[in-house]
């Protein structure tokens, strides 16, 4: 899904700037880090929920957390790994509120025609939908090692410092993650008739 926070274009202002700024109650400054980092927090929410609106409600809550608990940022981590450990608390958070398990969006019906590029555009839905699903049948603590260095592009130590672990176990969970998953969409390609 597309995410609905604008990305942060570079300023001179690094994190640590704009913390002192907001903790002098500059709501500007606020703004600045949810565009900057509006983008992470939305699809790590994502990768709990399933789903945008639920993501948003997630996104939403980390935010106002991270505001409430500025104070506790030391300056010397990274805000990036600070705010995703947030995230993951509050997703983690909505799935035990909800116990339910992500769903797919499958409500268009697709009638082939003879074009190939429809074709190419129906099987690549399906891949989609097939890897969302195997990252659903993940834990927690997995997939969402799994979104941060995939599709957030965070090395192994950052994803250890999100997760509150050291970079070997955050190494370990990805390894599991990746064969865990591998498994799922080879037993859902095996399924497919």
């Amino acid at each position: 899904p597309r995410c609905p926070y604008e990305a942060e274009r570079p300023l001179d202002f690094d994190d640590r700037d704009l913390v002192r700024e907001i903790r002098g109650g500059s709501s500007v400054a606020f703004e600045r880090l949810m565009r900057r980092y509006g983008p992470l927090v939305f699809r790590i929410a994502y990768g709990f929920t399933g789903d945008r609106e639920a993501a948003l409600d997630v996104a939403q809550d980390t935010f106002l957390k991270a505001h409430a608990r500025l104070g506790d940022w030391r300056e010397e981590g990274e805000f990036r790994s600070w705010i995703a450990r947030i995230a993951a608390h509050e997703g983690l958070n909505f799935r035990r509120s909800r116990r339910r398990h992500p769903t797919c969006d499958l409500d268009e019906a697709v009638f082939l025609r003879d074009d190939p590029s429809q074709e190419r555009a129906i099987l690549a839905r399906e891949s989609r939908e097939a890897l969302h699903r195997s990252l659903a049948a993940l834990p927690p603590r997995q997939r969402l090692a799994v979104v941060l260095r995939y599709f957030q592009g965070m090395s192994a130590r950052e994803i250890g410092a999100a997760l509150a672990c050291s970079e070997g176990t955050a190494r370990n969970l990805l390894f599991r993650s990746l064969r865990k998953l591998r498994s799922v969409l080879t037993g859902a390609e095996e399924a497919l008739p």
